[in-house]
């Protein structure tokens, strides 16, 4: 007999009528008291006073304080009173109204939470009515006493301190004054005011205090009040006559609400959840604006997943250029006309020219000085330091080095981007040279310079030889510049045997090649070659055949299979690439992971290929499992994972029944919630494998 799934599994017991009184939804605030334990309420304290400041949603309270009780400590209470007013009776502003501190102001405090989230709720004869929270606060004591009794200490000592020796009628000394000009405040300078605290505290102290009326919980007012926590039976319930996806967006508003409360943040603090909700171009170009420098991989693994690649590419290009394999963002995003130099006003004009000719250095070196930068940009030692400060950091003995090491694998896998944004980078030299009027000599002085080492390679020995040969003839040379009789005997042979190995070296060896920044580090010595379509990041560097580099490999998938127990073969890419994004410049993993290298890790940690089934119309792809732990459980999860070989979807009660059947083990309810939750996700009351969950 047929039956409904979804009834016998999660019976409806009982239905509950839910209404909204709207009569105090926009005055309902919630108050707590962190500090003061749940037995010791306000209920039998004397409020002296109480004020709100509507618009920043802050509270405070005047309460009594019982001099009386043998707690107080009355010689504290009596100092404390000395020093804010003074002897009794000698000022009419006293604070306190008798020769001890009396009274103490709670102060709120915000929690952060947001309001609309929360609702106040009244069960009353099976009905529950529900009133929307204006906000959330917490009370806690102000010590402004404190800042009132050091004030009257300085008034006192003040006029004491000129020992009476100053005259009105003596001449005031001369002192030159200085003029300053007002800049233009940039848009990040602007945002870092607004968010400082002295801006948002003057804010504060801009709105005034209203004063309220405090009805103790036992009065009549108070009872009237409560009574509108009750929605009433004419009230018009709304919400509930619209359609179901107008409620949720009701529910749910979208992002325009949370601008306006938001305070202003810093142009380098990025909220993920915004960035999800822009066009894909104004994703790329905040991500840029906010990286400075980023690789291709790292800028994947934040945008959602399963976007386009090329369409990616497209976007990068029009805000980007590369340098080193990588993208850093053009001076112009960052550097609007209208904007100017926070430290010294320099015009956006200017400032794009110098940090132009500072990326074009670096697409012909690894390391710059500050001094040789300086000295051709022509711009204040501040706002040099911080256009290097964007795209390096500083190396002992080395000057400037470039942030990220090259990027080999998005130059083998893109050769066409690489050759266009190298003729674009040398139009934009052609240009430079002549705003910065660089001489033909120094051009040719950093463009014949070999690059540095990059960090992690080693020197190459070489033999000191004379500068000709002793039959007179030239020495020959490699693509570095480097002359052949410079490489020691080992160096030599590992470079033929490289090129023995290459299928088309023989159809290409007369060919010129270009010499770039790219660096193949299978020499001991370095090799500069151009990075075509046919070459292999995976078999071109020494150390993925490293016991370090594997050992890496192999700790990485076996921390996220121990900790996922299911992942697809492209959820393993994506978390790789995060590793890679969030890992220091010159990780070992950075010279090059293949897919294929993931899968086979995954394979040696004890993880298992699924032959599982797959819903209809899904992609599917190959998915590895964690089939053991160790525990008492191992056998559920064989049995679990040999279920979905012949179907995509599980119930709870069915797989219990298995494990029982199959295994004699009886699962209890937290066991059972347990393993169903490590290897699959819920899809409605049926439980399906992780990585074949449709997208809804």
């Amino acid at each position: 007999m047929p039956f409904n799934m979804a009834e016998e599994d999660d019976p409806v017991l009982h239905e509950i009528d839910v209404f909204i009184s709207k009569s105090l939804a926009d005055k309902l605030y919630l108050l707590q008291y962190p500090v003061r334990p749940g037995r010791m309420t306000y209920d039998d304290v004397d409020i002296l006073a109480a004020r709100v400041k509507p618009v920043q949603k802050k509270v405070e309270i005047e309460a009594t304080i019982n001099t009386r009780s043998p707690h107080y400590a009355r010689s504290k209470g009596e100092q404390i009173a000395l020093n804010v007013d003074g002897a009794f009776g000698s000022s009419s502003d006293s604070m306190y109204s008798s020769d001890k501190m009396d009274k103490q102001v709670l102060t709120s405090v915000s929690t952060g939470e947001k309001s609309g989230r929360y609702a106040a709720g009244i069960f009353k004869d099976g009905e529950l009515h529900l009133t929307p929270l204006n906000a959330i606060i917490q009370m806690r004591p102000s010590f402004s006493y404190l800042d009132r009794a050091d004030l009257k200490i300085k008034s006192e000592v003040g006029p004491a301190g000129d020992g009476g020796e100053s005259s009105q009628d003596e001449e005031e000394e001369v002192k030159p004054v200085t003029v300053k000009f007002a800049q233009q405040e940039s848009e990040e300078a602007k945002a870092r005011r607004m968010a400082s605290f002295n801006y948002l505290q003057k804010k504060q102290q801009e709105e005034a205090w209203q004063p309220l009326n405090y009805h103790s919980i036992s009065s009549g007012r108070a009872e009237s009040e409560r009574l509108q926590l009750y929605a009433g039976k004419g009230d018009e319930l709304s919400e509930f006559q619209l359609q179901p996806g107008e409620y949720l967006q009701a529910l749910m508003p979208e992002t325009d609400q949370a601008k306006e409360e938001m305070p202003a943040m810093p142009s380098n603090v990025l909220s993920l959840i915004q960035l999800r909700t822009m066009p894909l171009q104004d994703q790329v170009k905040t991500l840029l604006t906010n990286a400075k420098v980023i690789r291709f991989s790292q800028l994947l693994a934040l945008l959602p997943q399963g976007v386009d690649a090329t369409a990616v590419l497209r976007s990068l290009q029009q805000v980007a250029v590369l340098v080193q394999g990588c993208w850093v963002v053009k001076s112009e995003i960052l550097y609007p006309k209208e904007a100017t130099s926070p430290h010294s006003g320099v015009s956006a004009e200017h400032l794009c020219r110098g940090r132009d000719y500072v990326m074009w250095r670096f697409t012909q070196s690894r390391h710059v000085t500050r001094k040789d930068i300086a000295s051709i940009v022509k711009l204040p030692a501040e706002d040099v330091k911080d256009i290097l400060e964007q795209i390096s950091h500083i190396r002992v003995n080395c000057g400037w080095e470039f942030l990220f090491t090259y990027d080999l694998d998005f130059t083998c896998r893109y050769p066409d981007i690489v050759q266009r944004q190298k003729m674009l980078w040398e139009a934009k030299y052609q240009g430079l040279a002549k705003l910065l009027k660089i001489p033909k000599e120094h051009d040719k002085k950093f463009k014949d310079k070999e690059p540095p080492i990059s960090p992690g390679e080693k020197p190459a020995r070489r033999r000191r030889n004379s500068s000709r040969s002793s039959t007179g003839t030239r020495r020959k040379r490699t693509l570095s510049g480097r002359s052949l009789s410079d490489y020691s005997d080992a160096e030599m042979d590992a470079i033929k045997q490289d090129l023995e190995n290459h299928d088309d070296f023989s159809s290409r060896k007369e060919e010129p090649m270009e010499v770039s920044s790219s660096k193949l580090s299978n020499f001991n010595g370095t090799l500069e070659v151009t990075p075509d379509s046919n070459c292999d990041t995976t078999k071109g560097e020494n150390s993925s055949d490293s016991p370090e580099f594997k050992l890496e490999i192999l700790n990485f998938v076996k921390e996220k299979l121990n900790t996922r127990f299911v992942v697809s073969a492209s959820e393993l890419q994506r978390l790789f690439q995060m590793h890679l994004a969030q890992s220091p410049p010159g990780q070992i993993l950075a010279t090059g992971v293949s897919d294929k290298m993931l899968e086979e890790s995954a394979l040696k940690v004890g993880g298992v290929l699924l032959q599982n089934q797959w819903p209809p119309n899904s992609q599917q792809e190959p998915i590895y499992a964690l089939p053991k732990t160790g525990d008492k459980l191992d056998p559920a999860r064989g049995v679990l994972l040999n279920y979905f070989t012949s179907s995509h979807k599980i119930n709870r009660k069915q797989f219990m029944k298995l494990v029982e059947e199959q295994c004699g083990l009886t699962l209890s309810e937290q066991d059972t919630k347990l393993l169903l939750k490590d290897y699959c996700g819920q899809k409605g009351n049926s439980w399906m494998l992780k990585g074949t969950i449709p997208a809804t």
